[in-house]
């Protein structure tokens, strides 16, 4: 289970990393970020990160590669539905952010992402061991 997912605690008991929110009629408790569910898979030339955000908009994930460190954020809204009885509250919504430090060097050239399914798949190329050698020619 998710660390931020939404924690049901009798009438009273407030946590303080938590905030105290009401619903309807009933009270519940929740962290402000959510953290999806991620894959990370080697293969011999690269990484395979495969996220579970649901109900994300494409336009509302961002995802930036600075060196070894990958960052996946974005925002799921909550959808407007009567709230007249709350019986069950699991989703989260809200923003997210998942930070990865990846073993090696990527490249940035070849980097793939789709969004399909509720699903977020990104291709992590490792860079070619060659592509870091320079040749210098002494003067």
């Amino acid at each position: 289970m998710s660390p931020t997912r939404i924690i049901w605690l009798p009438q009273g008991v407030v946590s303080q990393t938590m905030s105290k929110q009401r619903a309807g009629g009933v009270q519940f408790y929740s962290k402000s970020k959510w953290t999806p569910d991620t894959d990370i898979y080697e293969v011999e030339d690269g990484l395979v990160i495969l996220i579970d955000i649901a109900g994300v908009k494409k336009e509302e994930i961002q995802i930036v590669l600075e060196g070894q460190r990958l960052s996946i954020s974005g925002m799921r809204k909550e959808p407007s539905v009567c709230k007249k009885h709350i019986h069950r509250l699991e989703i989260d919504f809200g923003r997210f952010e998942r930070t990865f430090r990846i073993p090696y060097t990527i490249n940035p050239d070849k980097v793939e992402a789709r969004y399909e399914d509720g699903f977020l798949y990104l291709w992590l190329p490792k860079q070619p061991e060659d592509a870091c050698i320079i040749d210098i020619t002494i003067a």
